[in-house]
């Protein structure tokens, strides 16, 4: 116990489940400038093909972008990650000589630890605002210098980002019609500037032989350095002797470089300071050593002062806290219960002792085993004290009254139920097992060290204390007991009568079979529901395509300060990057679960109407949202459909988008390309290669024109007065030049004056700047919202699905790929057969007796049918919590009918055992169900507990009319010689 105390500091505390190493490896490849068509067929396709024959490869999924591409692999669950890992390394390397020259290196990576949802990685964990007596830009600077390179060698660090204020630049910018006169583009000026920059190019190959007499190919690299004159006043180029300096040509003035990236929290336009967290760390421990860091930062004189505006750790560590109170008060609960009944101190404190004795024995195996104490831990601790205090009790019992351990094979056998019982969860699909794990493994160690501590322990406790159960003088309530036992002999005589014996059988599997047919009728097709986020208001704005963060920013800022002045609102953050942004609200704990969430909704909706030139929604508190766009329109369902060729794939999801019109119930229908659900347009042109022949016009020509007229170059960075500062070149009619302008100017190419509409025609199309493909099929989706009950949407889906794969021709299928749906065909049903049979084997070799071990078994059907009616009659949610429930009751019911059968066998009258064991197998009952009652005060708001104690309640209560009323017909409780008394 000592020990026990000494390593309660060291354990491991976690607000999650341990992560496990991850099983999806990514490799990654650049081409610049080339389309995704070219990067599929020349990369994407040869990668997949390789990565495909690799042993322990799963699945294989690839992105084709403008430029780049992807390919994702995931592995088998027995697979060995490092030795997978090597192998495709050595694939790449192989092929590498037979890719394009311009493609980069394939890039291999993955395979970390990484949490099991994989939602976490990088995950923001506190924000802090910087305040200084500077302009932000500077605070900016000074934060990036210093605090950020400490807090990101902490350990457990992914990214420190640092937002807000303005840089300034070097903008050039030149008159397109001037520079045509000159007979100078802009690839022109942006070599006279890169030169004044400095520069480093490779301009050729040169071949040297080493002393092996091997040639070698080494690659002349020239550098320039920059110069130091005015920017204004070096030289772009000699036009028959005549020198052009950049003067001529363009003017270069300072500005404020429009920000493409803006976060806020409440409306406060600052510098702030976000700390991302790596996958799979202890949020708790890392958010602990940045804080250090900040307050170390802040007595050492920094300039800089820090407030902290958001804290992930503290937020999700409150439901840690949750469980320690629910254990607590469990614990006071299950000690009151024992002072009420034994109304004797020296019985509190054995039981007190041995309750602490258990607990920090377990802590030395915690530490041995590893185990990782979070939510779902703690809340295998608050289960396991009733069934803890249920041994003691039974021993305690039995050794202070008779002196012996003739009860404690009754202990081990029921002790060996509960954990033949809830080794099954080991077996169970990842997506149930996932919560369950650690929950499992905490219940079995506290048993098995609960099983030495009663078998040691108590006993010893009770002769060092002299305690003894027997009562002195007349027993209370022994007029009741007497009354009791002469009606309970009856009823036993009764339940011995030929003919009255199958009748109650029959009535018993009948009613069993009838519950089970309510409870079937009442369950969700799928076991498993992810449990609900907590409520918060999503408001989502877009740019028509053109549109810059610093225009989506104004009227962002109008919602901004809409919110401003709500007082139920507890945070708003507000994250604009590109031409989106999304503003995230939640909720005071206290307006959480009224209606002001959707007040507020529906005024957000009327504000964002007047808001005109971009696209709103909002989802989060509604179930449908609002959005004045369909590209917008959030969509909760949707069916993925692959296929090997993408014109015939498209057809099918049309047809799919027709059926599923003819359901009302069916809304906002569209087909998208997953993960890519709004690919940008774009203008192509089209040309007329005879007129171009004809007038001997190049394309090259009239692309370098256009290019000098619409194109802004970035030119690098220079430092000046000890700052770096960018330098941007760009026309004068750079946004201002339209569609209708370019159709009908006349622009320079090739010394002469030419209209565009003449050569060629200009229209829009969407750009396919993405391929997404998964095991070397195409991929699309159809994306809609039903309006029904989340049981009616996936039976819906699931018809659908069905009947469309036995539509499609081989190479093609379609996967119900709905939000927090899952493929359940209910093999975790099956395995309460597998628990049934290891409780039937314990129970055979306890007994030496099939038939007793089948007596045992019997007692579960019954115990399940206060289970199945209730969750009819009630109308709870089943869910993962009633299937923890259902596997943990077939081994806490069995456990009353191997105290009573043992008993029995020992005392050999049933009678005298009944009254012997009765009151012991009443307080573990009891003291069981109240450990529950701590997981019921939240309601069914906490799906998970509140399903599993509602379910182990009901089972537990039925449990004692199937070993006081049900057990002793399946026994044969007369001597062979016509005694008629029971015995």
């Amino acid at each position: 116990m000592i020990i026990g105390m000494a390593l309660v500091p060291g354990l491991d505390i976690s607000n999650k489940p341990r992560p496990q190493q991850g099983k999806t490896l990514n490799i990654s490849y650049y081409w610049q400038g080339t389309s995704a068509k070219v990067v599929e067929q020349n990369v994407t396709s040869r990668i997949e093909g390789l990565v495909s024959s690799v042993r322990g490869v799963e699945s294989v999924s690839s992105v084709s972008n403008f430029g780049s591409g992807n390919v994702t692999v995931q592995l088998k669950k027995n697979a060995s990650v490092s030795g997978v890992k090597f192998e495709i390394a050595s694939l790449l390397r192989q092929v590498r000589e037979k890719l394009p020259k311009e493609v980069t290196y394939p890039e291999l990576s993955g395979g970390e630890i990484v949490t099991e949802r994989g939602r976490d990685r990088d995950a923001r964990i506190l924000s802090y605002r910087i305040k200084a007596a500077m302009p932000d830009i500077e605070i900016k600077k000074l934060a990036e210098r210093t605090i950020r390179h400490d807090v990101e060698k902490i350990k457990g660090v992914g990214r420190v980002e640092v937002s807000g204020g303005t840089e300034k630049y070097m903008e050039i910018s030149y008159n397109a019609g001037q520079m045509a006169l000159y007979g100078l583009s802009s690839y022109d000026v942006e070599d006279a500037i890169r030169n004044y920059l400095g520069r480093q190019d490779i301009i050729g190959e040169i071949i040297k032989t080493d002393k092996r007499g091997a040639d070698e190919r080494i690659s002349l690299f020239l550098s320039v350095e920059g110069e130091k004159k005015l920017l204004e006043s070096i030289p772009v180029k000699n036009i028959n002797g005549k020198i052009i300096y950049l003067n001529n040509l363009a003017k270069c003035e300072y500005k404020d470089r429009d920000p493409d990236k803006y976060f806020r929290i409440n409306g406060l336009n600052t510098v702030y300071m976000n700390v991302m967290a790596e996958g799979g760390v202890n949020i708790n421990s890392v958010a602990a050593e940045v804080k250090k860091e900040i307050e170390r930062s802040q007595t050492v004189g920094s300039k800089l002062s820090y407030e902290l505006t958001y804290d992930k750790a503290n937020e999700q560590f409150s439901d840690f806290k949750t469980f320690v109170f629910r254990s607590v008060m469990s614990l006071l609960i299950l000690l009151l219960f024992v002072v009420v009944c034994k109304r004797d101190f020296r019985y509190l404190f054995i039981i007190v002792a041995t309750l602490l004795a258990n607990i920090l024995i377990a802590v030395i195996c915690y530490r041995l085993f590893d185990i990782c104490l979070q939510p779902f831990s703690m809340a295998g601790i608050t289960v396991s004290l009733g069934l803890i205090i249920d041994s003691t009790i039974v021993m305690v019992d039995q050794y202070s009254y008779h002196r012996n351990f003739k009860a404690y094979f009754g202990v081990v056998g029921a002790t060996l139920t509960t954990v033949g019982a809830l080794l099954i969860i080991f077996w169970l699909p990842d997506y149930i097992k996932t919560d369950l794990y650690d929950f499992s493994w905490i219940i079995i160690i506290n048993l098995v060290v609960a099983l030495l501590v009663s078998a040691l322990f108590a006993p010893a406790l009770v002769d060092r204390m002299n305690y003894c159960s027997r009562q002195s003088g007349r027993p209370r309530y022994i007029r009741f007991v007497m009354a009791w036992n002469k009606i309970y002999g009856r009823y036993l005589r009764f339940t011995q009568n030929r003919l009255v014996r199958p009748v109650l059988l029959a009535v018993t599997a009948c009613a069993f079979g009838w519950s089970l047919y309510l409870f079937i009728d009442t369950l969700d097709s799928n076991t498993y529901q992810p449990e609900p986020e907590e409520m918060k208001l999503h408001i989502r704005g877009q740019m028509p395509l053109g549109g810059t963060a610093k225009q989506l920013n104004d009227k962002v800022q109008t919602i901004e300060a809409f919110l401003s002045q709500y007082k139920e609102i507890k945070r708003y953050e507000t994250d604009i990057e590109g031409w989106g942004s999304e503003i995230t609200v939640e909720f005071n704990p206290e307006h959480l679960n009224t209606s002001f969430p959707y007040m507020l909704e529906n005024k957000v909706i009327g504000k964002l109407i007047t808001i005109g030139g971009a696209d709103w929604s909002t989802w989060g508190v509604s179930q449908r949202g609002f959005s004045n766009s369909l590209d917008l329109q959030y969509r909760s369902s949707n069916i993925e459909i692959a296929g090997y060729e993408y014109d015939r794939l498209y057809r099918f999801a049309e047809d799919m988008c027709k059926h599923l019109r003819q359901n009302n119930r069916v809304q906002d229908i569209t087909i998208e390309t997953p993960g890519h659900e709004r690919q940008e347009d774009e203008y192509y042109m089209e040309y007329n290669k005879d007129i171009l022949t004809n007038d001997s016009i190049s394309i090259i020509d009239i692309y370098r024109s256009l290019s000098t007229m619409l194109v802004e170059h970035e030119m690098g960075r220079k430092k000046e007065n000890g700052q770096k500062m960018d330098y941007v070149l760009r026309p004068e009619e750079y946004g201002k030049f339209d569609l209708w302008q370019l159709e009908n100017s006349f622009i320079k190419a090739g010394g002469r004056d030419i209209r565009l509409a003449d050569l060629m025609s200009i229209n829009k199309r969407e750009a396919k700047n993405c391929i997404p493909r998964e095991n070397q099929e195409y991929v699309l989706r159809v994306a809609f919202n039903v309006l029904g009950s989340y049981t009616y949407t996936c039976k819906y889906i699931k018809g659908i699905t069905e009947g469309f794969n036995a539509k499609f021709p081989i190479g093609f299928r379609c996967i119900n790929k709905t939000d927090g749906s899952y493929e359940d065909n209910g093999a975790q049903y099956w395995l309460i057969g597998l628990v049934v049979i290891i409780i039937f084997f314990i129970c055979t070799i306890l007994f030496e007796s099939l038939y007793k071990a089948l007596i045992i078994i019997m007692l579960i059907p019954v115990s399940l049918t206060g289970m199945f009616l209730t969750f009819h009659f009630s109308s709870i949610e089943f869910g993962t919590g009633g299937f923890a429930a259902m596997v943990f009751l077939c081994g806490l019911t069995v456990n009353n009918g191997i105290y009573m059968i043992n008993e029995y066998k020992n005392e050999c009258r049933y009678i005298k055992a009944y009254n012997h064991k009765i009151i012991p197998i009443s307080l573990t009952v009891f003291s069981t169900i109240l450990g529950f009652i701590p997981f019921l005060l939240e309601g069914p708001t906490e799906r998970f507990w509140f399903s599993f104690a509602v379910g182990s309640i009901s089972g537990l209560l039925f449990s004692m009319i199937s070993v006081v009323f049900t057990m002793p017909l399946f026994l044969k409780l007369y001597k062979p010689r016509g005694q008629s008394k029971p015995i």
